[in-house]
């Protein structure tokens, strides 16, 4: 089952990422207002994220898109304000024409721009990589772009040759080759088929939108894009989330002394430093417990919980970064309306 076929309110995973997103936004408003910003999104049919950059932040133009007719007809219904539009387009279409759509829908004289693409086909990671470039050749200093894509592993290749079925390493060869033909340029030149797994694909997608950003913002240019947070998650597929920003490349160190970025958990210095977010189905009981004793040691919580994994996800694991994110876990509750 892919991650977009889910129901919103059952990704636990992707509500947390979306929750830190709100919360890198949060923290960069103390470099500049964002208020009068233009928020731009897929957003999918909830406008979830539309409805809480608008509560959080107070941004009020809101622009949501999709190329599916049926989902912005949803959209329409479920706007968390009038100022929010919603138009029928591809992320191609909205990459190519960004300018003059901000302006046909009235956000033309909005102070910069934050930009989510949302993508799920991993067959496209070519295409996706050279929106985001042409994204960035029209963006200013103080535009923020997010891009998730899907980092799931796929080794399900053409599993034999003749009648001799293939090895494990010889699997990982054949996506090697399939991820270098997908990526082109954009591929690190140092990937190798060690690679090839579900831990270390998402750095090496990530590092390919490194070499895009790289591309749109020449060493030699004035500004520079800079990654500010990068995280991968599976609700049912592996997803990976970049999010960085347009800034003068005089002022990053003045940026990540002011903000004392590197101090954020969820900060990413680099493309290659990817965050995994590790977010189990708890009962309400399990939660508080861990929420009220989120000072204690690993161990001690273990212990006294009486069970070691939960939704096949180890509770060691789990528990190293519930310390960063446990305020953005989301509580499911069942209710009779």
């Amino acid at each position: 089952m892919s991650g977009a076929s889910i129901p919103y309110h059952l990704r636990p995973h992707k509500a947390v990422d979306r929750r830190l997103f709100l919360d890198l936004l949060g923290r960069l408003e103390r470099w500049m207002p964002l208020n009068d910003y233009a928020y731009v999104s897929m957003g999918a049919y909830p406008l979830e994220d539309h409805r809480l950059v608008h509560r959080v932040l107070g941004i009020t133009r809101l622009l949501a898109f999709d190329f599916d007719g049926e989902v912005v007809a949803r959209q329409e219904f479920n706007r968390p304000l009038d100022s929010c539009r919603c138009v029928e387009l591809s992320a191609q279409k909205l990459v190519d024409d960004f300018d003059r759509i901000l302006s046909d829908q009235g956000f033309g004289d909005a102070r910069g721009a934050i930009v989510w693409l949302d993508y799920t086909d991993p067959k496209q990671h070519a295409q996706q990589l050279r929106e985001f470039q042409t994204l960035l050749d029209k963006l200013t200093e103080g535009d923020i772009v997010r891009v998730t894509v899907n980092a799931h592993i796929n080794l399900q290749v053409d599993s034999a040759v003749g009648s001799k079925p293939l090895t494990k390493d010889e699997k990982r060869a054949k996506m090697l080759q399939i991820i270098k033909s997908k990526m082109g340029e954009y591929l690190p030149s140092n990937t190798t088929v060690d690679d090839m797994t579900q831990d270390r694909l998402p750095s090496v997608i990530s590092r390919s939108f490194g070499a895009a950003a790289h591309k749109a913002f020449q060493s030699t240019g004035t500004n520079t894009f800079k990654p500010l947070s990068i995280t991968r998650y599976s609700d049912g597929t592996q997803m990976l989330s970049m999010t960085g920003m347009v800034i003068a490349r005089t002022k990053v160190e003045e940026f990540d002394a002011r903000m004392q970025w590197p101090s954020w958990p969820f900060a990413s210095a680099d493309w290659g430093a990817v965050h995994h977010l590790v977010v189990p189905s708890l009962t309400l009981r399990e939660r508080l417990f861990l929420e009220k004793g989120i000072g204690r040691t690993t161990d001690e919580l273990i212990s006294e919980l009486g069970f070691i994994s939960a939704a096949d996800v180890p509770l060691q694991e789990f528990l190293a970064s519930y310390r960063n994110y446990y305020r953005f876990y989301p509580t499911l509750l069942s209710a009779d309306v």
